[in-house]
């Protein structure tokens, strides 16, 4: 995080900015004596007294001081978007390494940015962050983070990170607990790397770091590892098999039970959806997952909040809306038996006609199933193959849906993170920058995303019907829940 100041890109008019003479194209160098380092840092600077003294540049270089009485409030200024930190490191199963060619160039980027791990989840290793920036998470109280452990062991921990400085995760963690910063953590679990002791010792170090009051690990998930059909001239990585994910179901869910006890009633070790999907086993009950379904962007609790929003939503008058639709619902193969028995039930009720195809990931290989990760073209075979199985007519179906999660939308929380060159795609793109337009026209059939929840499907079915969505901002008629909402033009 090395930029100097923070440039204004717009003045409100009437504002305390602009009555102190700041102009757009003028950049905000320090505030209260400290240089300004980002967005995140003006935010807390600006409020932190009632009246802030400020160092501003213009755009030829000169400099003058400004002060201003804002209450402890903003001061009417918009800035320029922050550059993403990356990362540096080399873990073993680090997906962007595992990627194809041929993709848009921040889906190389590997993001290590402790603002993105505050502001809106992404797990961070903190290989990248030095004391001066745990500090600075201290003061800032950026807290909870979000932090990949993967192991607490020394060695174990340098072998999946790849660097060997980086083995004493335990340190950095000790840091921000003391300073009282909150933090989820998990560990991406590979066998024969991770698993076995090296987890048991993992999960002992994080249980007793859990306390009532300042700094506490909240929450410790393990997911298993995710491995593509691209890992040429990389470090070689053991599958997770269905055999393994039932023995490591068997192992730990009741962990899982026994752990939640102990704190209080609320699940503290929570395991991926993942590891059911991929043994074939049911996912638990509600009781299983934290309330406040914490960690659900890693993948945890997903397939149960979806299958209870739908038990709900089918008894109500609501899902009436569904009756005699014929609607092909396009999903990944690790999703596809939830949604097909969901899809049975609404159309037993309903008289709806849902169908459900499990659409093959050939843009990373079979062996990725999330449907995340499933690309335009990917869709596109699977509906092509599903409308020649039904006789190649060009009514089909009366719409098509994709995973909202496979959908990338440059506008996000903030647009506060970019990254410099990218080409935003406003209309909603897949991996590959297939548009969801595109996909439609090809189909010939209104398409559109799947939502969060049968009730958010049944919106955009009906949008549909409305002639909603002929390019232009996807937001703007449909729900955002589900779809990939990335900072600004950061949009892996």
């Amino acid at each position: 995080m090395a930029q100097k100041g923070v440039q204004v890109i717009a003045v409100e008019p009437g504002s305390l900015a602009e009555g102190a003479g700041i102009r757009p194209g003028d950049t905000l160098l320090e505030i209260h004596g400290e240089a300004v380092l980002d967005q995140l840092n003006y935010q807390f600077l600006i409020t932190r007294e009632d009246e802030a003294e400020l160092r501003v540049q213009r755009p030829d270089g000169s400099t003058f001081e400004a002060f201003v009485e804002n209450g402890g409030e903003g001061i009417g200024v918009d800035l320029a978007q922050d550059e993403v930190k990356v990362c540096k490191q080399n873990c073993v199963f680090c997906f962007v390494h595992q990627m194809p060619k041929g993709f848009r160039k921040s889906l190389y980027l590997k993001d290590e940015d402790i603002r993105l791990s505050f502001l809106y989840g992404h797990f961070t290793t903190l290989s990248s962050s030095d004391d001066a920036e745990l500090d600075r998470i201290v003061r800032e109280r950026l807290s909870p983070i979000h932090v990949s452990v993967h192991a607490t062991e020394a060695q174990a921990r340098i072998r999946v990170v790849g660097n060997p400085r980086e083995g004493d995760i335990l340190r950095k963690l000790d840091h921000l607990l003391a300073g009282g910063i909150d933090v989820h953590t998990q560990a991406v679990v590979a066998p024969g790397l991770n698993d076995g002791e090296t987890w048991q010792r993992t999960l002992n170090d994080l249980w007793v770091r859990r306390k009532e009051g300042r700094g506490s690990v909240l929450s410790l998930s393990c997911v298993p590892v995710g491995l593509t059909a691209y890992r040429e001239n990389l470090p070689v990585v053991q599958e997770v098999d269905p055999d393994f994910a039932r023995d490591w179901v068997a192992m730990w869910a009741p962990a899982v039970r026994k752990y939640a006890k102990a704190n209080g009633g609320e699940p503290w070790l929570l395991l991926a959806d993942e590891w059911f999907t991929r043994a074939g086993i049911e996912v638990p009950g509600r009781a299983f997952y934290s309330r406040s379904w914490a960690q659900l962007e890693n993948g945890v609790g997903l397939v149960r909040r979806f299958l209870e929003h739908s038990r709900r939503f089918i008894k109500t008058p609501r899902a009436k809306g569904f009756a005699g639709r014929r609607v092909l619902l396009l999903t990944g193969p690790s999703f596809a038996p939830t949604l097909n028995r969901v899809a049975a039930e609404l159309n037993r009720t309903v008289g709806s006609h849902l169908r459900v195809v499990a659409a093959k990931n050939f843009s990373f290989g079979e062996t990725v199933t999330v449907a995340g990760l499933l690309c335009g073209e990917d869709l596109k075979y699977a509906a092509h193959a599903d409308r020649d199985a039904k006789g190649g007519r060009s009514d089909w179906v009366d719409a098509v849906v994709v995973p909202s999660a496979s959908l990338r939308t440059h506008t996000g929380p903030t647009d506060q993170y970019t990254l410099r060159g990218v080409v935003v795609r406003e209309e909603g793109a897949f991996l590959d920058d297939l548009t969801l337009p595109q996909l439609a026209e090809d189909f010939g059939v209104p398409t559109v995303p799947s939502g969060a929840t049968l009730s958010h499907l049944l919106d955009h079915l009906e949008a549909a019907d409305r002639g909603a969505f002929r390019g232009g901002s996807l937001q703007s008629s449909f729900h955002t829940a589900g779809l990939n909402l990335p900072q600004g033009a950061y949009n892996p």
